[in-house]
């Protein structure tokens, strides 16, 4: 059975687990490696796990521990060719574990997984999502991006459980301490998803079969989970769709999930 937990998901560190009783993959490592060891560990997941390390961008919410990690734990690391000049570039690439760059349309087998990347909108060198196919379930992650893209969408239909982003409420945002030139670049297409796009996301996603939202990435200032559960419960219901029955929502604490998801 498919096993999905996020180990930490905000602006400060992001990091989740997929994949079965006794193996699977890691999306980002957006903290300390004895962070991420320590919450797989709590949650009944050996980090031996972990057989490779999918990353989506380069910022450091999503690579803080990646390099000691990658190393601890001698899996390959997986990135598009942008980011993987990112990590380069900020001195993330040692030469203590092996890098693996992803190709336009072809996937990644670990195991009997199969993960495939498409692209986000974000201002890093080649942000991506994943998509990750498991024997009997299908996870989506989408976080950091402005937009839903047409390629996120499409890879995004049908799966049964997706992290969606719900980073921040427009009028926290516009209230609160943030200089201007921080607000647009939150707002733009090059940003995040407010609460208010992330519920159009899941509305058009639950008519293409998704029923389980897990919403991620929400900014510790602009936003909060019951603000982000809200507006997206409110949009689902609108659309006729009842909770517990036609879909199942919830916001990703700031650290680990206090148990992986088995379904």
């Amino acid at each position: 059975m498919a096993r999905f937990i996020t180990l930490c998901s905000s602006s400060s560190g992001n990091a989740s687990f997929v994949g079965t009783g006794s193996y699977g993959v890691l999306i980002d490592a957006g903290v300390s490696a004895k962070r991420i060891k320590t919450a797989m560990t709590d949650a009944g997941l050996d980090p031996a796990f972990i057989k490779a390390i999918f990353i989506t961008h380069e910022h450091d919410d999503h690579v803080k521990g990646l390099n000691v990690l990658a190393a601890q734990l001698k899996v390959p690391v997986y990135a598009t060719r942008g980011t993987m000049a990112g990590l380069h570039d900020m001195g993330i690439l040692d030469g203590r574990f092996q890098t693996e760059l992803l190709h336009d349309g072809n996937d990644v087998k670990i195991g009997d997984m199969r993960i495939t990347y498409f692209p986000t909108s974000h201002d890093s060198r080649q942000s991506c999502g994943y998509k990750i196919e498991l024997p009997d379930r299908t996870v989506g992650v989408c976080t950091d991006t402005g937009f839903v893209t047409p390629e996120s969408m499409q890879a995004l239909e049908g799966c049964d459980l997706v992290l969606l982003e719900s980073n921040y409420d427009y009028d926290m945002l516009m209230n609160g301490f943030y200089p201007p030139y921080l607000k647009a670049r939150v707002r733009s297409d090059v940003g995040h998803l407010s609460n208010d796009d992330c519920a159009d996301a899941a509305c058009a996603l639950l008519q293409k079969g998704v029923r389980r939202f897990i919403l991620g990435h929400l900014s510790q200032h602009n936003n909060t989970p019951q603000l982000a559960v809200s507006c997206t419960r409110s949009a689902l219901r609108r659309m006729g769709a009842a909770e517990n029955k036609d879909f199942l929502l919830s916001a990703a604490p700031v650290d680990a999930m206090p148990d992986y998801i088995v379904f």
